[in-house]
């Protein structure tokens, strides 16, 4: 009778035992290919809303603007002849000429009053002041207009963030009074309608961006054609850090400094994959869970086996064929789980790639560290799926080895005796 054998005989002799472990295992599994996938999903997709909503692929700052960009600094500026050099190199690129957005982005306080709300206050927002014309060719904000219109060349109103809209209860014709400060330190306060308000899905453009067009912001705020920023499109995201090295060649000292969209965005994905890393660790107490399960399986089945155990030491089996026998009936038990929680796993993973998950509720009113709006969506991460079905069946096939070891170590005359 071969080991294969008695050891699917022996997972069937005890059909409830094994079928209970086996669907701990599975839904181990299950819980691991899925939050696996959602993770790895939610990263995906929050790196991909900072690339089209807040950074572009890379960015060109002033000199000395980098440090203290978190701060949103207003003294340091790309003047008219540094924007000649840049765009010069954009435009001029062997590649092919480079789509690039000129911004000017300062912090500004908005101001409502009860003529056109219900109630008068402030909030502190961010004022992104753009080219119309450009702006499209690096970021996807104007295709989130969700009510009115997306801005024009010489425009005197001012588009504004889903969620920042509703919460001062904006709606397109409202006016708006805009507080910040101009080039050279002065505080300049302008009134300005909403044109349009933007849905994106990302939730930091919702929560704090009012957009304007940068020659009306350059009247306003005493720019003289400067810029505090350049934001560019590089193409697919392997491409990136070679286009950044090329450029960094190609544009004068004088004229800023290039960086990589991860570089600028740093912070943000260093709290999101801490979140991340947070999160796996409810994956390890899964596994932890269908370790523990499989473990006790065993050892009942020992226990209620001890006869014959000793009967087949008295035969002559040595303790490594008998827990040999043991292994193979953790693996059994494993396979069966793992294949049923693989199929499970990846029917969920499936569903929520296609459809997703909704956590509006939750994202709307707190800051989660991803860049998403609502709808989580996983990705399909093949490393990840591959190392739960391997860790599974691992797990289940090693832990029958140690409820085994007391009773091989006791005498054959002991076993049959007790």
């Amino acid at each position: 009778m071969t080991y294969a054998f008695m050891a699917a005989r022996n997972i069937f002799r005890y059909k409830r035992r094994s079928f209970i472990t086996a669907i701990a295992i599975a839904f181990g599994v299950m819980m691991t290919i899925a939050m696996d996938g959602l993770l790895i999903g939610a990263e995906t997709d929050s790196a991909r809303n900072i690339r089209e909503y807040e950074t572009g692929d890379a960015k060109i700052y002033p000199e000395g603007y980098f440090q203290d960009r978190l701060f949103l600094p207003f003294g340091n500026f790309l003047e008219p002849a540094d924007r000649a050099a840049i765009e010069t190199a954009l435009r001029g690129d062997a590649r092919g000429a480079i789509p690039f957005a000129p911004r000017t982005v300062l912090a500004c306080e908005l101001y409502f009053n009860e003529e056109y709300f219900a109630v008068s206050g402030s909030v502190t927002a961010q004022l992104v002041a753009l080219d119309p014309a450009l702006d499209s060719g690096v970021f996807r904000t104007e295709q989130t207009v969700s009510a009115g219109r997306w801005l024009r060349a010489g425009d005197e109103g001012v588009a504004l963030g889903g969620w920042l809209a509703e919460d001062i209860g904006a709606k397109v014709g409202s006016v708006v009074s805009v507080e910040c400060k101009g080039r050279g330190g002065f505080y300049q306060t302008f009134d300005a309608p909403v044109v349009g308000i933007v849905s994106t899905d990302d939730p930091y453009v919702n929560r704090s961006y009012v957009f304007m067009d940068l020659s009306r912001a350059d009247e306003l705020l005493a720019l003289e054609g400067a810029v505090t920023e350049y934001s560019l499109r590089l193409g697919p995201p392997s491409s990136i850090d070679r286009r950044i090295a090329a450029l960094e060649g190609e544009l004068p000292s004088y004229a800023g400094r290039i960086y990589s969209w991860e570089k600028v965005a740093e912070d943000a994905i260093k709290i999101t994959k801490a979140k991340s890393g947070g999160s796996k660790i409810y994956i390890f107490f899964i596994f932890v869970i269908a370790a523990v399960g499989i473990t006790n399986t065993m050892l009942m089945a020992v226990m209620e086996r001890k006869g014959e155990i000793g009967m087949m030491r008295a035969l002559g089996y040595g303790s490594t064929r008998i827990r040999a026998l043991f292994l193979l009936e953790g693996f059994g038990i494993g396979l069966m789980g793992t294949l049923f929680g693989l199929v499970l796993g990846l029917a969920v993973n499936w569903y929520m790639a296609t459809y997703g998950v909704d956590f509006s509720f939750m994202l709307r009113d707190t800051d989660a560290g991803y860049r998403l709006t609502g709808i989580m969506r996983s990705a399909w991460h093949l490393r990840g799926i591959v190392t739960a079905v391997f860790g599974a069946l691992a797990i289940s096939t090693l832990v029958a080895w140690f409820p085994s070891g007391k009773i091989l170590k006791s005498e054959v005359s002991d076993i049959l005796r007790n």
